[in-house]
């Protein structure tokens, strides 16, 4: 893989189909950020899946751009360390 090929063709999606998202598919992105590495392995913080549309909504007003809000589902990383 060509790194400077992936960066040139790096998209951010700003606007989301109102589609459930299946569920293998959000358990192989849950595995992929279980594998992320951490210093010391440290994996100091939670994923937690935010599906409620209210609670996306709130989620998005409160920590970011309002059309994260629109996205079916929400990944929330929270770490566990202030």
């Amino acid at each position: 893989m060509d790194v400077f090929k992936v960066i040139k063709k790096r998209y951010s999606c700003r606007s989301y189909q109102d589609k459930l998202v299946e569920e293998d598919v959000l358990k192989k992105i849950l595995e992929a950020g279980r594998l992320a590495p951490s210093a010391h392995n440290a994996q100091d913080w939670k994923l937690v899946v935010v599906r409620d549309r209210e609670k996306r909504e709130n989620l998005a007003q409160a920590a970011g751009p309002p059309f994260v809000g629109t996205a079916p589902v929400v990944i929330a990383a929270v770490s566990l360390n202030p």
